[in-house]
């Protein structure tokens, strides 16, 4: 597997994991040998990486107006030796970049930006950004060797982007440090609404080998930037698709890192576009993962870089209320509703900020009985903020959403023109039984679509009222595999996915209270019966 290697303007490269393009403020002294003469020195700088923002016309990339700025809270070492083997003092760059570090005269060091974020204690996070087509490696800015002659020594260092004026030509060193630091200005918004927020470790795979295939993630094959269990995966492939630029696109996966270990999410994935009608658990987490790169940056536009140069892609105003197909299932809706509770724009109903939007992702949402969906986000928010129930219902009736909302959706009349589609939850007892039907009207069953459109699946609401063994019984209408997944306030419970053509039995020890179930025909929407049996 082929490794990356440090660039340096001085030509010099070390042969370790990471980036280059490190530039340093020199005293111009000869360097001693190691071992130094004991008096101290400080050694201090400032560590930058080269922006590439968007332009305005194309959403692409312009290289023409990046910018150097600071590599802001990343752990900074000074390693003795020209190899660099031992690590002297260790500091975190501060909001400029800048830090200080304590060395003496004499000896031979270099300065070393590693880029991850790490704050133990109370608050907390752990971020690394790695390369995932080499094992995982760490990257890191390096310095040249350096030797200090006085008390006082400066180095700067800048990670280049290694754009040559109509391609790259030389390691794209800066990449992993704006990655980077998308995450620390999360980490920062976050911390003006929980002061002793703790995040679980972060690992975020970036390598300019990642190309839009599947296959084996360690070649670079992932498909598609994503979040998938503590890793986000982002494309790097020069000329194709490239999303270390892309801020919005960084911030919407660390958004499902979010959902996934400080609050909550149920949506099944799949593939998904602005104007599909969708799974209402799906259209639930893409709406917030888009709202959510616009709550970050106060920047509604979120652009993505794509194309030959990087120099074309698309942008969404997740501010926009004129939704293509508004509705519960619209992630253009849900990304409207969210971003408009935060934004103070005077023209929005409701302008409440982050902290009520965090409170309910954090708090009921997360513990919520129902599925996740705007249904139930809405819910709360109008409970904990009973003073702005009125404008909050305005947002809904803009997005034609009942206003007598529930965390079941039960006032819910848009069906899209297909019954089957409603009522949002079929309710169940012990005892009952009834025939239900799924749709494809809206797609779903295509490769990578996973069941995820509205009304590819039913939604059951199961009212156990005593102790003791139940079992949940599909039975289908002709030879078709049927699947059921049943969950306890986000967790799953019990489940049959076996492919099989006959009744399917699930059946448990339950206590009393409500659970909700997932159930499906897979090969293709039909009809079948549903039963709850009490055992």
């Amino acid at each position: 597997m082929k490794q990356l290697k440090v660039v340096l303007i001085t030509a010099f490269s070390i042969l370790l994991y990471a980036c280059g393009g490190g530039s340093d403020s020199n005293d111009n002294s000869t360097p001693p040998p190691s071992g130094g003469s004991g008096q101290a020195a400080t050694i201090s700088g400032t560590a930058t990486y080269d922006n590439v923002p968007h332009n305005t016309s194309t959403s692409g990339l312009n290289y023409n107006a990046t910018t150097q700025d600071p590599i802001r809270g990343a752990t900074v070492q000074l390693l003795e030796g020209s190899s660099g083997s031992t690590v002297i003092d260790t500091t975190v760059s501060d909001a400029n970049g800048r830090y200080s570090l304590q060395g003496e005269t004499g000896a031979t060091y270099r300065i070393r930006i590693r880029a991850e974020l790490k704050k133990t204690g109370t608050p907390a996070w752990d971020v690394e950004v790695v390369d995932n087509t080499n094992s995982g490696a760490l990257y890191v800015l390096d310095s040249e060797s350096f030797s200090p002659s006085s008390t006082s020594t400066t180095r700067n260092l800048n990670a280049a982007s290694g754009w040559g004026g109509s391609s790259y030509i030389s390691t794209r060193a800066a990449a992993p440090f704006h990655i980077l630091d998308r995450a620390y200005e999360i980490i920062a918004k976050l911390q003006t609404v929980d002061a002793d927020i703790q995040l679980p470790s972060l690992v975020i795979n970036w390598s300019p080998n990642n190309i839009p295939e599947p296959g084996d993630t360690s070649t670079g094959k992932i498909n598609t930037s994503f979040y998938s269990n503590g890793k986000i995966f982002l494309l790097g492939a020069e000329d194709t698709d490239t999303d270390e630029y892309d801020g919005h696109v960084i911030i919407h996966e660390w958004g499902h890192y979010f959902e996934d270990t400080n609050a909550r999410s149920d949506s099944i994935g799949g593939r998904h576009a602005g104007g599909d009608r969708l799974d209402m658990r799906v259209a639930f987490g893409e709406g917030f993962g888009n709202a959510w790169s616009g709550i970050i940056t106060d920047d509604p536009l979120y652009r993505d870089s794509f194309g030959p140069n990087q120099a074309s892609g698309f942008v969404i105003n997740v501010e926009n209320n004129n939704v293509s197909n508004p509705g519960w299932f619209s992630e253009g809706s849900v990304q409207s509703i969210l971003y408009d509770i935060y934004d103070s724009n005077n023209e929005d109903p409701s302008s409440l900020g982050l902290q009520p939007i965090y409170d309910v992702l954090t708090g009921s949402q997360r513990d919520t009985q129902a599925f996740t969906s705007i249904f139930s986000f809405m819910t709360y928010m109008k409970a904990n903020n009973p003073g702005d129930t009125a404008s909050l219902d305005l947002l809904l009736i803009d997005q034609n959403i009942q206003t007598n909302v529930d965390i079941w959706g039960s006032n819910e009349t848009d069906s899209e023109g297909q019954p089957e589609v409603l009522p949002v939850y079929e309710t169940f007892s012990a005892g009952d039984s009834r025939q239900l039907c799924t749709i494809s009207t809206f797609g779903g069953f295509s490769s990578n679509e996973n069941r995820n459109k509205l009304g590819n699946r039913k939604f059951l609401r199961l009212n156990i009222q005593t102790n003791g063994s139940y079992t949940l019984r599909l039975t289908p209408s002709g030879s078709r595999d049927l699947d059921g997944y049943i969950y306890s306030r986000g967790t799953i419970v019990a489940a049959d996915d076996s492919f099989t053509s006959s009744t399917v039995n699930i059946t448990q020890n339950f206590s009393a209270g409500t659970y909700v179930a997932d159930v499906l025909v897979w090969d293709q929407a039909d009809c079948f019966d549903v039963s709850l049996i009490q055992n």
